[in-house]
């Protein structure tokens, strides 16, 4: 498995999987049909490379060879897939201090790869080009029952700075 710097070439690739992962990343509290949250996303979906262009963000694509795929089976090793990727923008500033920071606007894992590894790797690679750059912090949003991804945040050393609160008025 390699990370690397993606492009306009990993679009199709990001698009489809940022779709897939919306039910893991939806709140509970919202009472919205998920067909609805689905068609949501897609429009935000649609702009979000124009976006990622125009906010200088950077894109990683975790990859996994033929022979990972086929678990050792293969000699050509030479053919890539795309199993995760994270986008990031170097230059956000906190909410409250106006503190330069990073900040991790979008993140997925194909569902059959998490669990080995693969979020790790984006995340260290988003830490790296902050550290490179010397962006100071690096911060996300996670859904609060999202436990997996909580648990692979807290492990690589995330610490909540606050919460964000929602009350139904139904």
């Amino acid at each position: 498995m390699r990370v690397r710097q993606g492009n306009h070439r990993d679009w199709p690739f990001m698009y489809r999987l940022g779709k897939i992962n919306i039910p893991d990343s939806a709140s509970p509290w919202r009472e919205q049909p998920m067909e609805e949250t689905l068609k949501y996303r897609e429009t935000v979906l649609k702009g979000f490379w124009t976006w990622i262009q125009q906010t200088g963000s950077i894109v990683f694509i975790a990859e996994a060879s033929e022979e990972e795929r086929s678990g050792g089976a293969s000699t050509d090793s030479g053919k890539e897939q795309s199993i995760g990727y994270l986008v990031l923008h170097p230059s956000s500033r906190e909410e409250l201090t106006g503190v330069l920071q990073g900040w991790v606007m979008d993140f997925g894992v194909l569902p059959e790869w998490r669990g080995k590894g693969i979020g790790k790797e984006l995340l260290k690679a988003a830490e790296d080009y902050c550290r490179q750059h010397e962006v100071s912090y690096l911060g996300l949003a996670v859904s609060s029952h999202n436990l997996t991804a909580l648990r692979l945040y807290e492990k690589a050393g995330f610490a909540e700075e606050r919460k964000i609160m929602v009350k139904p008025l139904k």
